[in-house]
């Protein structure tokens, strides 16, 4: 609980630092769940410097440390102002520590500049792109309503040209469950090797989602599962993030003594809003607001510290609800070493209360995905077959 936690405890802890450098986006997806999108405001360098100094300051940063440059359309700032920002922030980083950037962009506004820019600071660079065009179109469009997909891919075969490595994040809806060989016939087509796969969530200002369908589980996890088998005869073969993921969950030496994932832990993700608002857990919960628990806001940069964020009243009434429905998850599921608890958005905007368990975001993208990777796995084990006794002692007799 709350009272039981100190800053020497959460060190070490933050994975990831999301920074919003403007909430402006210049599209208009069916699914965002972010608001303010027409809110032009640029975040002051100075916001970014005080960002990385209050997670250095409390040396929060865990070994994988990253700032993550997100929402709405981070392509909208300039490429001189991340220089400034990026700068700034290893200022106050310790001595030694090079800080690795990644940002997710819709991609409309690569060009030679930006590819200048990504290569110069090897910054990790991700894509929203919901696959073929048909798919891609029916949900992320211009403010018009036209379909995003050409300027989409012309920023890629950018990338591609410039040789900047990428990957796609692409949300799944009920209508990409049905097209698993043409979503992945269209990766394969165009040499994208790298992919995400984010449902199509219920969460703050979204309230529906084409995955509430019946059968939409067997049906994800049948379209996962071809969508494994389709990456593996891939040449080269496509990474799956989901895939690598669990695997990477199975083989750690500390799988089933987890308790938290970053999203449920406090401090375990930090986000900072454009005007210096900070945030933890879910980073999807900044800039919404609930009857509750306000805009979800737990600090204000500058001048905000750990010890402050850990008596507010903000983070008093999250944070027992939050770590109540971990306990729960971790009492009542089988897939919790795998889930860890799940994510307080997706629980708050499905159930109504951060106290709860499972979720349609859990059914999919944690225990279908599992399913569906350990049957590839099992399918890929050789049969043996026993061998009669007579044999077996044949090897060993004289």
């Amino acid at each position: 609980m709350a009272e039981f936690l100190n800053p020497t405890a959460l060190r070490g802890v933050t994975r990831l630092l999301v920074m919003q450098p403007t909430a402006f986006c210049n599209i208009d997806c069916d699914y965002c769940y972010l608001p303010n999108r027409t809110d032009r405001t640029t975040m002051p360098v100075e916001t970014a410097r005080e960002a990385a100094r209050f997670i250095f300051d409390a040396s929060l940063n865990a070994p994988d440390f990253t700032v993550v440059w997100h929402a709405g359309e981070p392509l909208v700032v300039q490429p001189q102002w991340y220089r400034l920002a990026m700068a700034a922030m290893q200022e106050v980083a310790p001595q030694g520590l090079g800080l690795p950037h990644a940002i997710q962009t819709n991609g409309m506004l690569i060009d030679e500049e930006w590819c200048d820019f990504f290569l110069e600071t090897g910054m990790r660079v991700g894509v929203s792109l919901d696959g073929p065009a048909r798919l891609h179109n029916a949900r992320r469009k211009t403010r018009s309503g036209q379909g995003t997909h050409g300027r989409v891919m012309r920023g890629i075969e950018q990338l591609q040209r410039r040789g900047v490595p990428f990957h796609v994040i692409s949300v799944v809806g009920r209508p990409t469950l049905e097209a698993a060989d043409e979503f992945m016939d269209f990766f394969q087509s165009h040499g994208i090797s790298n992919i995400g796969l984010n449902i199509e969530e219920i969460e703050g200002p979204v309230h529906t989602s084409t995955l509430e369908a019946d059968g939409s589980q067997q049906a994800f996890q049948t379209f996962f599962a071809r969508v494994i088998e389709r990456a593996s005869q891939a040449m080269p073969v496509i990474r799956l993030r989901e895939r690598e993921d669990l695997l990477a969950c199975l083989e750690s030496p500390g799988f089933g003594t987890f308790g938290h994932n970053s999203q449920n832990v406090p401090f375990g993700i930090v986000t900072v809003s454009v005007r210096g608002e900070l945030f933890t857990f879910s980073p999807e919960l900044a800039g919404t607001t609930h009857e509750r628990f306000g805009d979800f806001g737990v600090g204000q940069l500058p001048g905000a510290s750990v010890d402050q964020i850990l008596v507010s009243p903000a983070f008093r009434a999250m944070w027992p609800e939050i770590e109540a429905g971990v306990k729960l998850c971790r009492e009542s599921c089988l897939y919790f070493d795998i889930c860890l608890g799940g994510a307080p958005s997706n629980k708050l905007a499905e159930n109504g209360s951060f106290n709860s368990t499972e979720t349609m975001h859990c059914r999919m993208s944690h225990q279908a995905v599992a399913d569906a990777v350990l049957a590839d796995l099992e399918g890929r084990m050789p049969r043996f077959e026993r061998a009669p006794a007579t044999a077996a002692l044949d090897k060993i007799s004289p």
